[in-house]
């Protein structure tokens, strides 16, 4: 049999074919990819009682295209040429924001704020995590308009309206507020494009200088981020642990 129903969770069926895609897209077992599934329709059980009106769909919409330097219009004929139909895309932002507003209600509330000891703590545990480069070095690109500088990171042509100069930054210039910009940003990538007040600037990054633990006053905010992450992950694993003890799921094809 092609497909049929593996699995209903909560009303939802799983069908075969859907573990199948799973284990191939995913690369794991078909256990794994049965769990997979059925946390997606306890989470899809779980946001029933969720509404997001055509407003708030609107409004993500809106900011999307803007930070595309889209308009609505424009991005919606962007769409149809990559075959994606406009009803699909408002029916994807709203699983997205039904997901956000889930997260929001029933997980962020249960994250206890962590106090400066538990950060240490984790601090010390996860030292390799905190290793931040000794320099940057990099090549900043500003220009009066960020429709200019979009364009150039998008098609790498240079304009004569775009000022271009090499940095450097090491020991106390790297700041936390620097290194905000900076982290996780690969060797000929670029940063997230900001406003330094009068102009919109953005930076390729050349190169790193070696890594080295920093003391925890200087990357406490990395340390706070990691340590949100990892127990956002724990409670919501224990989360549908426990609504799993409490739904109905049956086995139809194991």
């Amino acid at each position: 049999m092609i497909n049929a129903i593996a699995i209903v969770v909560e009303g939802e069926p799983i069908t075969t074919a859907e573990v199948k895609a799973v284990q191939t897209q995913m690369g794991v077992s078909k256990s794994k990819a049965q769990d997979m599934l059925i946390d997606n329709r306890l989470q899809k059980a779980s946001m029933r009682g969720i509404h997001i009106t055509e407003d708030e769909i609107d409004i993500r919409i809106s900011k999307i295209s803007k930070k595309n330097n889209l308009t609505v219009k424009k991005m919606q004929k962007e769409l149809k040429k990559q075959g994606v139909a406009w009803n699909k895309f408002r029916d994807q932002i709203e699983t997205s924001l039904k997901k956000q507003k889930f997260f929001r209600l029933k997980i962020a509330k249960i994250i206890p704020t962590p106090s400066s000891d538990e950060l240490k703590l984790y601090y010390k545990k996860h030292p390799e995590s905190f290793k931040l480069p000794s320099s940057i070095t990099a090549t900043q690109y500003s220009s009066k308009s960020k429709k200019y500088l979009l364009s150039f990171i998008k098609n790498g042509s240079k304009k004569k309206f775009l000022k271009e100069g090499d940095i450097t930054y090491s020991g106390e210039e790297l700041t936390p507020q620097l290194m905000s910009i900076f982290m996780d940003v690969p060797i000929g990538s670029y940063t997230s494009i900001f406003n330094n007040g009068s102009r919109f600037v953005v930076f390729k990054v050349d190169g790193h200088g070696i890594g080295e633990v920093k003391p925890f006053s200087q990357v406490q905010y990395k340390v706070a981020g990691a340590w949100r992450r990892e127990q956002q992950t724990k409670t919501i694993k224990e989360y549908f642990k426990k609504i799993r003890r409490d739904a109905s799921i049956e086995i139809i094809r194991p």
